[in-house]
């Protein structure tokens, strides 16, 4: 399981490190339960709507300290936090089911994990659609038509629709970096001179 390996890797950090990664790994854990429970729940109609109002929470959470402060602050209610919730959800079309999901996500203090749980839950409407997200880190930014093409590729090898999530990562030196679900791809420099410093050191 991929929350248990990240576990195993934490406890080789430093302690205050390993604080950081173990309360990231529970988070995630916590994450995907909440995701799995409403998405085992729903009709398949349900799916696409409601991973797209949790993508919007998320990303008003995440961009919006104002929205951040308001769900975080004990200065207001769960009903009140319910009720601005409910009305950002309602714009982006959510399902009832969904509604009610998310009025109990804050009446548990855990929306704080919106963020998480809209991901998790991306990952099994993915599963039935047959997308998937390939998370692409190089050292500059890609243009258009170098993920348009990247994209056929990928689409090619994993015979799924592939969505590409780009990020530039100063570290990678040359080629690139491709992680699809668990598996990475390393085709950087930087890791075939590790390769090729391993290899020597073994000589």
């Amino acid at each position: 399981m991929l929350w248990f390996a990240a576990f195993k890797r934490a406890c080789r950090l430093e302690p205050s490190s390993q604080k950081a990664v173990i309360g990231n790994v529970i988070q995630t854990a916590i994450a995907r339960r909440y995701a799995k429970a409403l998405f085992e729940l729903q009709e398949p109609a349900e799916i696409g709507p409601t991973a797209a109002t949790l993508k919007v929470l998320a990303e008003a959470f995440t961009t919006s300290r104002e929205f951040r402060d308001l769900l975080l602050s004990p200065v207001f209610t769960p009903e009140q936090q319910a009720a601005v919730i409910a009305q950002l959800a309602a714009r982006a079309g959510c399902p009832p089911l969904t509604g009610r999901f998310l009025t109990h996500v804050v009446h548990k203090n855990r929306i704080a994990q919106i963020r998480e749980m809209s991901e998790e839950y991306g990952k099994f409407a993915d599963q039935v659609s047959n997308r998937k997200v390939v998370e692409v880190s190089a050292a500059r930014p890609l243009t258009d038509e170098q993920q348009a093409t990247l994209r056929v590729q990928l689409e090619q090898v994993t015979r799924s629709q592939v969505d590409l999530a780009v990020r530039v990562d100063p570290a990678v030196i040359g080629g690139l970096r491709i992680r699809i679900g668990s598996t990475v791809y390393d085709g950087t420099v930087r890791s075939q001179l590790s390769r090729l410093r391993l290899a020597l050191a073994k000589a």
